[in-house]
């Protein structure tokens, strides 16, 4: 079952046609989800709709209760989520003039740079090898300030499309901490961190999933990072980053 048409009108006014939970702009590639799956007795409501680009809603699909991998978004979250945008999006509509929107935008990209300089973490998961080399934890102390940052409210682009980059970038961290944090452990170096080079040889499979995790996720960071810095490039004049 879907949505009535004037629900899914009104969820889409309220949104601005931009993802509740990373923010981008959408236009047409959206879709609005059940918050309460309607299997297990979601309504057709307002209430219960939640609008999420393809890639969220992907994710809300995609996660297996009988193999859990990661953390499942519960619903009162996703309510939070939806209704924290519809406010973010009711307040500043024609309230902000373009100029104010570039200059404010400027300011929260110079303190992401701040934080996240392209020649600190960014460039050191850009190269490492994880595969069973140990590396320096405080070599991700820029990505944990970064997602802490993230918890400030006041740490979101006004540009939809610079903040859906944000959002993602904050959400490819997240996730690769949390392997770096499940499936790294510390040397004899109490500084440095490797995935056990043991398990090469005694859990291959393990070994071989763990590392391809941590590049691809990697990968993720830095191609998250490069389209921010590129679409700030051009959206407000930004002439290089931080260093």
């Amino acid at each position: 079952m879907s949505f009535p048409n004037s629900v899914q009108e009104k969820a889409l006014i309220a949104c601005a046609r931009c993802c509740c939970v990373c923010h981008k702009f959408c236009g047409t590639k959206i879709e609005i989800h059940h918050i309460e799956l309607h299997s297990e007795g979601g309504k057709d409501t307002l209430d219960n709709a939640i609008a999420l680009c393809f890639d969220c809603h992907a994710d809300m699909r995609s996660y297996d209760s009988k193999h859990p991998k990661g953390t499942k978004y519960s619903a009162n979250e996703l309510i939070r989520h939806r209704d924290n945008w519809y406010k973010k999006v009711k307040n500043s509509s024609g309230l902000i003039r373009p100029s104010e929107a570039i200059a404010t935008d400027k300011e929260i990209y110079t303190r992401l740079a701040k934080i996240l300089p392209w020649n600190g973490s960014i460039l050191f998961i850009r190269h490492n090898n994880f595969a069973g080399f140990a590396f320096y934890t405080d070599s991700l102390k820029n990505l944990a300030n970064f997602t802490y940052q993230c918890d400030d409210p006041a740490f979101e682009f006004i540009d939809p499309d610079l903040e859906g980059l944000r959002s993602s970038l904050c959400k490819n961290i997240v996730k690769f901490m949390i392997t770096i944090e499940n499936e790294t452990f510390p040397t004899n170096n109490p500084d440095r961190n490797s995935v056990p080079q043991e398990w090469e040889f005694k859990q291959p499979q393990r070994f071989k999933d763990v590392v391809e995790s941590l590049h691809h996720e990697a990968q993720a960071i830095c191609d998250s990072y490069d389209a921010l810095t590129k679409l700030a490039v051009r959206k407000l004049g930004i002439t290089a980053n931080s260093k």
